[in-house]
């Protein structure tokens, strides 16, 4: 059964979210939503396309009519393996959820991190912890970096998969590094994200809260997508 499509004018942009069951998920309303809010000629439409067959069908993206792809989450370490790019959130992380097509050529982007600091009211004044060591979580720590926080905390039941976030940490970021135990104190963190699979009271929890982040995730992108054409 194919995606029930609304009639698309002549010069009505295109855009696709891809996953292995993207049209049963209906995920693409939330990016539908933003372009009518915003009264722009634009269309997102789902495809199903399995995991075997993404190679395939990014080989053919760049010579059709649409203008930029999301990928569901099932792609992210996949699209990394696939497509080079100089992108530096991108190789830190090892992921990627965008592709921006532009003059027959891809263009990599992370959105992610973006969405998920974007749900904070305000981090400038405050110290924020991020639970987790996951490529999701580097992604986060990419953009809350330039946000500037009072203090940034790292935790990780493994004390050395938070080497290479430590690292991009500028010395003006006051900034600390602990080993998540039972016993360890949340108490002194203003907001806590959570990537980790633990029971831990935070302020945003990547698998509870993952529905939301992508509403986010499609307000920043069909916003990029509208002013850029």
């Amino acid at each position: 059964m194919g995606y029930p499509v609304e009639m698309i004018g002549a010069h009505t942009a295109l855009f696709s979210l891809i996953g292995t069951d993207a049209i049963e998920n209906q995920k693409e309303k939330l990016f539908n939503h933003f372009f009518k809010e915003m009264d722009v000629d634009c269309k997102m439409m789902p495809l199903n396309i399995r995991k075997d067959d993404i190679g395939f069908f990014l080989n053919g993206l760049k010579d059709s009519q649409i203008k930029a792809v999301y990928f569901e989450k099932e792609y992210w370490e996949q699209l990394y393996t696939l497509l080079p790019t100089d992108d530096q959130e991108i190789n830190f992380c090892g992921i990627c959820d965008t592709i921006d097509i532009k003059e027959g050529s891809y263009q990599m982007r992370l959105s992610l991190g973006e969405a998920i600091t974007a749900l904070l009211e305000n981090t400038k004044n405050h110290t924020i912890m991020i639970v987790g060591s996951s490529p999701e979580a580097k992604s986060t720590l990419f953009h809350l970096i330039k946000q500037k926080p009072a203090k940034i905390i790292l935790a990780d039941e493994v004390i050395e998969n938070l080497m290479d976030m430590m690292r991009v940490i500028p010395n003006d970021i006051d900034h600390d590094i602990v080993r998540l135990q039972e016993e360890t104190s949340l108490d002194s963190c203003d907001y806590i994200i959570n990537f980790s699979d633990k029971m831990i009271q935070s302020d945003i929890d990547f698998n509870k809260d993952f529905d939301k982040i992508v509403n986010k995730i499609a307000e920043i992108n069909t916003k990029k997508w509208s002013q850029h054409g």
